[in-house]
C-alpha cells in the first residue's frame, strides 16, 4: 500500500471520530484532555493492530485475491457509509448512526464525556477501522509510527469536531457522512488499479 492511500484511509476512517466530536460539540460535552487521549490511542490502537493483522491475512491469499478482498471490504464500507449519510434509508431520519451511537454512549454526566465513556466511544468508532485494517495491510512502517500517525489523525478529527460543532448548526453535519463514503468508494476502486 503506497503512503498516500494509507494516508487517505485513516483520514476517511478518522470520518466517524470527527462525525462524533460535531455532535459533543454542538451538544456542548466537555470532553476531558484524558478522554480525549485515550480515544484516539485506542481508536489508533485498534487501526494499527488491524493493519499489522492484514498483512499478514493478505499475506495467506493470491495477490489477485487479496487485491479483489480489499476492494470488496472497502467498496462494501462505502455503501454502508452511503446508507448511513442519507436519512430516508432508515428510519431514524433525525440523526445519522455516529450521532445516535454519541448519544447513546455519552449518559453518566451529559455535560462531561467520562473516561469510561471514552473507551466505550474508541471501540464503537473502531468497527470499522477492524474490517478496513485487515483488508488493506499497512505500509512498511515500524509499528509505533504507524500508532502515532493513526492516534494523531483521530485526536485532530476529534478535536476539529468539537471546534466545528460549536460553530455550525446540527443540520451541517449531514454532508460529512457522504464525504467519507464517497472517499471509500474511490479508495476501493484504487485498490484495482
Amino acid at each position: 500500500m503506497s503512503f498516500y492511500f494509507f494516508f487517505m484511509l485513516v483520514i476517511v476512517l478518522s470520518m466517524d471520530a470527527f462525525a462524533a466530536g460535531l455532535s459533543y460539540g454542538t451538544g456542548k460535552v466537555h470532553i476531558p484532555l484524558s478522554s480525549l487521549l485515550s480515544t484516539s490511542l485506542l481508536s489508533g490502537s485498534i487501526l494499527t493492530i488491524s493493519l499489522l493483522a492484514g498483512d499478514f491475512v493478505l499475506r495467506l491469499f493470491p495477490a489477485a485475491l487479496a487485491k479483489w478482498i480489499s476492494f470488496a471490504v472497502l467498496f462494501l464500507l462505502s455503501l454502508y457509509k452511503f446508507y448511513d449519510a442519507v436519512p430516508q434509508f432508515h428510519r431514524r431520519k433525525e440523526l445519522p448512526t455516529t450521532d445516535i451511537i454519541a448519544k447513546k454512549i455519552n449518559q453518566e454526566d451529559k455535560a462531561v464525556l467520562s473516561l469510561r465513556e471514552a473507551i466505550f466511544l474508541a471501540f464503537a468508532l473502531s468497527v470499522d477501522n477492524v474490517s478496513a485494517g485487515l483488508c488493506t495491510g499497512s505500509i512498511p512502517l515500524p509499528a509505533i509510527i504507524l500508532l502515532l500517525i493513526t492516534s494523531t489523525i483521530h485526536l485532530l478529527f476529534i478535536k476539529a469536531g468539537l471546534y466545528a460543532g460549536k460553530l455550525l448548526s446540527y443540520k451541517s453535519s449531514h454532508s460529512f457522512p457522504w464525504l467519507g463514503a464517497a472517499i471509500l468508494m474511490i479508495l476501493a476502486l484504487v485498490r484495482l488499479i
